[in-house]
């Protein structure tokens, strides 16, 4: 016999807070900037974009360099549409939502809603649906020829078969795509509702010093948009064109976070340091270069620093150009960058790195903490690589022994992660 439902709806009349930003304590923030940081223009123009975004902080709040900035996203409006679509809601419609049975629910019983705005705030509407989703479909499908379409979709892997992983997982479809796919299914809003994963907040490293920047912060966003896996249109990030969008004098719903790792510059800013952070990864770095610039100019003595930033081409996505330029030609850092698509070779920071071999080993003599941000699927670990490497050949030890000094490295906090997965 099947479960009761979750959640009981009903139409009703008024609405209630974002539950999700009252979860996080995420608090309103005014945007007060948002400008493109790739070319667009003329012969080397970028496809993609990457947004450098300030926001005002409410008056008491403070933040150091290495923090993130945790942002409640909100759904695009064509997502949404899509999913009231597919049951017949219309925006005015308010519906009131009862737990059953006395289970948990991140909805405080009893909660109204816009449907619309339940569709904005509450829902992982792009989620890839489960299997067990899959399951559930089959379940409130009548059709005969539709329902052992669903079940064989929702079954396990048999056979070295495994539809749901081809059809679903690896094309990334939502359950939405696939109530689109099979409009003979007969799914209840109430049981979508609580199939859909409850909204999960994005976290950007922020970009900004409060030694420059007090009563603001900045965060650096790579929008996600590219072909849908699934063939159908494009397939958009949530959160990355929800900041795209946002205009100076809008209000999102953020709070600062501490990093997860110790992502802090030194007490010492006569501490070496080597950063080492292409693309997006450049965030923190350059609320780092931000900070020594600041602390240099209070009269304090300023270690040696390393920057390695990785990008496509110097004319399309070479973030922050000048300010890092400037940087370098001041003595705040020494820039070191790569270039993948400019020539005929594919150079990565882990190959500049390589080649900084016998400086970034003194530095490493010297007590240098070492700093990655960005992909940790394939970025990070080419990097660690990389330092191994170089132990080997200067010490003559061991792979084993040169991975237990990286490790070692990482237990004392000389080898400092704020990575993602690619």
């Amino acid at each position: 016999m099947d479960a009761q439902p979750l959640y009981k709806v009903e139409i009703t009349e008024s609405v209630t807070a974002n539950p999700i930003a009252l979860q996080t304590g995420s608090v309103p923030m005014t945007v007060v900037a948002n400008r493109e940081l790739q070319n667009h223009e003329g012969d080397n123009a970028s496809d993609r974009s990457t947004r450098h975004i300030e926001v005002e902080l409410p008056e008491g709040m403070t933040y150091k360099a290495g923090d993130h900035l945790c942002v409640v996203p909100v759904n695009r409006p064509e997502t949404v549409k899509r999913a009231l679509d597919i049951f017949g809601l219309a925006d005015d419609v308010y519906i009131k939502v009862d737990v059953t049975g006395g289970r948990r629910s991140p909805f405080p019983n009893g909660s109204t809603f816009s449907v619309k705005r339940l569709a904005e705030v509450c829902g992982e509407l792009q989620a890839v649906a489960s299997r067990k989703d899959v399951a559930v479909m089959a379940r409130y499908t009548r059709c005969p020829k539709t329902k052992p379409e669903l079940e064989a979709l929702g079954a396990p892997a048999k056979d070295g078969k495994d539809l749901y992983r081809s059809e679903v997982f690896l094309k990334h479809k939502s359950l939405i795509d696939l109530l689109e796919e099979f409009p003979a299914c007969e799914l209840p809003f109430e049981v979508f509702l609580e199939l859909v994963p409850w909204v999960s907040p994005r976290f950007y490293s922020i970009s900004s010093s409060p030694l420059v920047s007090p009563n603001r912060c900045s965060i650096t966003v790579g929008v996600v948009e590219g072909d849908a896996y699934s063939g159908r249109g494009t397939y958009k990030g949530v959160c990355s064109n929800y900041l795209r969008e946002a205009k100076p004098g809008d209000v999102i719903q953020a709070i600062i976070k501490e990093p997860t790792a110790d992502f802090r510059m030194p007490d010492d800013p006569g501490t070496p340091v080597i950063m080492i952070g292409p693309g997006t990864g450049l965030a923190p770095f350059r609320a780092f270069v931000q900070e020594r610039k600041a602390l240099r100019d209070e009269g304090k003595t300023l270690g040696p620093a390393m920057l390695f930033f990785g990008c496509r081409h110097p004319q399309q996505d070479f973030l922050y150009a000048d300010e890092l330029k400037a940087a370098h030609d001041d003595g705040v850092i020494e820039l070191l960058t790569a270039f993948s698509r400019e020539g005929d070779e594919r150079v990565y920071v882990q190959d500049v790195l390589r080649k900084q071999g016998g400086k970034v080993w003194q530095m490493l003599q010297d007590g240098a903490v070492v700093y990655v941000c960005g992909d940790g699927a394939n970025m990070e670990p080419d990097v660690k690589r990389t330092l191994v490497q170089l132990h080997r050949e200067e010490t003559g030890s061991s792979l084993e022994v040169s991975e237990d000094w990286i490790e070692g490295l990482s237990r004392s906090g000389r080898y400092v992660l704020d990575v993602w997965a690619g």
